[in-house]
């Protein structure tokens, strides 16, 4: 009687030895998967992240630390003027640009949670219904519709040589090259409104509740992409107010 049971015994102990083994491989799959798949997120998120940093940052020193004011007066070297004019239109575009190419691949921004990825998307209308409103917003400041908006970003696309499996196709041009791009006619004439709203707002402020929009919207994106400040540190999380005083 013994020994049916001792073999009883030893088969159910192998086949649990053998279920833990497949679960335990599963698992380890599972989370060689999600690996991948958070590394190729990061090659969209992270982009996005730091565009939208460096545009609101822009932003936030147009309306609290005078920036216009202060690069864009006869004070002022023509080196530095250009400057002030072609970094900000270039900040718009790179934000622009990045938004254009995670948009067939928002969902995968955050591989882990899927909450997160609407949660991106939904910021990310928000700051480009800041930009289009024309019936809150009546000055058209700094107002881009949303075609206008993609064709900024389609502008400053340039394909990548060797793309890695599953990850952008394409990148945003850096400076210098926009810079140079605006050279040809069919991408300056997308520029040429944004170039006068710097010139207007540089000398008149007051129409600038877009702009503050703007920047407390795409302050919630940095904090959606980049919630435990491991790439933004919380300090330089600083929003404008609602209103200008």
């Amino acid at each position: 009687m013994q020994e049916p049971i001792v073999q009883f015994l030893t088969a159910s102990i192998s086949t649990i030895g053998a279920l833990v083994s497949v679960w335990y491989a599963r698992r380890a799959a599972r989370g060689e998967r999600l690996a991948a798949a958070e590394e190729l997120a990061k090659l969209f998120r992270e982009p996005l992240l730091q565009a939208a940093f460096n545009l609101q940052s822009r932003i936030y020193n147009i309306i609290e630390q005078n920036f216009f004011e202060r690069f864009l007066t006869e004070r002022n070297t023509k080196e530095e003027r250009e400057y002030a004019t072609l970094n900000t239109m270039y900040l718009f575009a790179q934000y622009f640009c990045w938004l254009e190419i995670t948009r067939s691949h928002s969902q995968f921004l955050d591989p882990r949670n899927n909450q997160t990825n609407r949660d991106i998307e939904n910021i990310a209308e928000k700051v480009r219904d800041a930009f289009a409103d024309s019936s809150t917003l009546q000055d058209s400041t700094f107002r881009l519709f949303r075609g206008e908006q993609r064709a900024l970003g389609e502008v400053m696309l340039t394909r990548i040589a060797d793309p890695q499996p599953g990850g952008p196709r394409w990148e945003c041009l850096g400076y210098a090259a926009f810079v140079q791009a605006l050279e040809r006619e069919q991408v300056a004439r997308w520029f040429r409104r944004l170039e006068e709203d710097i010139a207007v707002t540089a000398h008149d402020r007051r129409g600038d509740a877009r702009l503050r929009r703007i920047q407390r919207g795409l302050m919630d994106v940095v904090d959606v992409l980049d919630p435990n400040s491991l790439r933004v540190p919380a300090h330089l999380r600083q929003r404008v107010s609602e209103s200008g005083s």
